[in-house]
């Protein structure tokens, strides 16, 4: 039996590269696809590069200039994230804060230190069922002449008041049951996170992704 040969016209329809093209990247292409889609993966720690979420909010709210709140398309960060940088998800934060577009947050199995703040800063929050949030003091290290090192230590311990206050703020914990685990590794399962106002909702329906 004959295989029927695709036309250059065929190829050129279905959006498929022709004879004479070269196939995309497909890690490219796929980033790209998301991207169109306003769905942003973090998934690895959280560092300098994860800046790029913050051009990527502020490049969005500029194509929604003009477009009512209510009406614009939200960004959807998934998270997998067991934590980073503070510095670095501050910047987010403040980003994702200052965002009128939408920003939807989902934890995708592991939000966990630096993660859980970015889980709790979006305008929308949502859990898998078997996922896992963590809530810590972090961790830090100093060095250099006593001077210094105690100027790292006085700006450490004001990161951890501020992310202390960040978690009260945007969640149904308050200071004292912060304070009750905050010497220990406080791992929050999806009812806990339901519980505790860390999400709104356990994904139950695949299309919100959509």
């Amino acid at each position: 039996m004959a295989v029927k040969k695709e036309t250059t016209a065929t190829k050129t329809t279905l959006g498929i590269p022709t004879d004479d093209q070269k196939f995309p990247n497909p890690e490219l292409l796929n980033y790209y696809i998301q991207l169109e889609n306003r769905i942003i993966w973090i998934d690895d720690e959280i560092d300098g590069s994860t800046l790029e979420i913050s051009r990527l909010i502020l490049l969005f709210n500029k194509e929604d200039q003009g477009i009512p709140v209510e009406k614009r398309k939200p960004i959807k960060l998934l998270i997998f994230s067991y934590g980073g940088e503070g510095q670095a998800c501050f910047s987010v934060l403040d980003a994702i804060a200052l965002s009128k577009t939408p920003v939807w947050t989902f934890n995708m199995g592991a939000a966990m230190s630096a993660g859980l703040l970015l889980l709790l800063a979006g305008h929308k929050r949502f859990c898998l069922k078997n996922s896992t949030a963590l809530a810590h003091s972090g961790s830090g290290g100093t060095q250099g002449t006593y001077e210094q090192t105690e100027a790292q230590m006085n700006d450490y311990k004001h990161f951890v008041q501020v992310m202390r206050d960040y978690i009260i703020d945007r969640t149904k914990i308050d200071q004292k049951t912060l304070a009750k685990h905050k010497k220990e590794e406080w791992y929050l399962y999806a009812e806990d996170q339901i519980n505790y106002g860390v999400v709104d909702e356990i994904i139950s329906d695949i299309d919100v992704f959509f």
